[in-house]
């Protein structure tokens, strides 16, 4: 499945850079996604409940990332201060925090059994190298972590249609937490989903244009609704 949805692996997201207003880097190489959001056996993310970084805007800072202390960026600076969702190898979902979300590089390959990123946003390898160029920070010839960059913004709303469907089986009532493909209000989706679950609407998008033909429907499905709850006499 992985292969079908993602040929060059987990990446097709686009990261850009602007200076200014003015773009001065892109790739079409990059990812803001887990690679396996779930999993059964806990084998990632050395067993715990596997994040996925909320759509957002985020402070950017220099950062030397894992073991190997790669060059990388880390959105926010420590602390437990990341809005994310969590997937645990039961498929229980729940909205939380995170530190240690990081921006760094990555290899094009996918795979069901080891992940190049547990949350981190990741960029292809030759990617990311001028992406250290363009923001990295040096003293004495040293990386230097901690240092802030610019603001990264999380933005998953062009996101493919196949793609969404996946999702929204995966992340349940906090998809669009993770993926801004709705713009509608909090209260708009909450009573689209509560009219959803009672069968009134047909739950394909709360920003549908509506026909004559679909409001008709709509009115009848409404009616049925309330005559049903309030004990009342259908009049039609």
């Amino acid at each position: 499945m992985a292969i079908k949805l993602h040929p060059l692996g987990r990446m097709g997201a686009a990261l850009g850079i602007f200076k200014n207003g003015e773009l001065i880097f892109l790739t079409k190489n990059a990812s803001t996604l887990p690679d396996i959001p779930m999993d059964t056996m806990g084998r990632f993310n050395s067993g715990s409940k596997t994040p996925t970084v909320c759509a957002g805007i985020y402070s950017l800072f220099t950062k030397l990332h894992g073991s190997k202390r790669i060059k990388a960026f880390e959105l926010e600076k420590g602390g437990e201060s990341v809005p994310v969702i969590r997937n645990s190898k039961d498929y229980i979902e729940y909205k939380s925090i995170s530190s240690g979300i990081n921006l760094h590089n990555r290899s094009v390959n996918d795979s069901d059994t080891w992940a190049n990123s547990t949350g981190c946003q990741t960029v292809k390898k030759e990617d990311f190298d001028k992406i250290v160029n363009i923001l990295g920070c040096y003293k004495n010839g040293k990386y230097v972590e901690g240092v802030y960059v610019g603001k990264i913004i999380i933005d998953r709303s062009r996101i493919s249609e196949v793609l969404q469907k996946r999702y929204q089986q995966r992340y349940g009532k906090y998809y669009l937490d993770c993926f801004n493909t709705e713009d509608v209000s909090t209260w708009a989706r909450d009573a689209w989903n509560k009219f959803r679950i009672e069968g009134v609407n047909d739950g394909k998008g709360a920003k549908n244009i509506v026909t004559e033909e679909q409001l008709m429907v709509f009115l009848d499905r409404m009616e049925h609704y309330l005559v049903k709850k309030y004990n009342l006499e259908k009049l039609l």
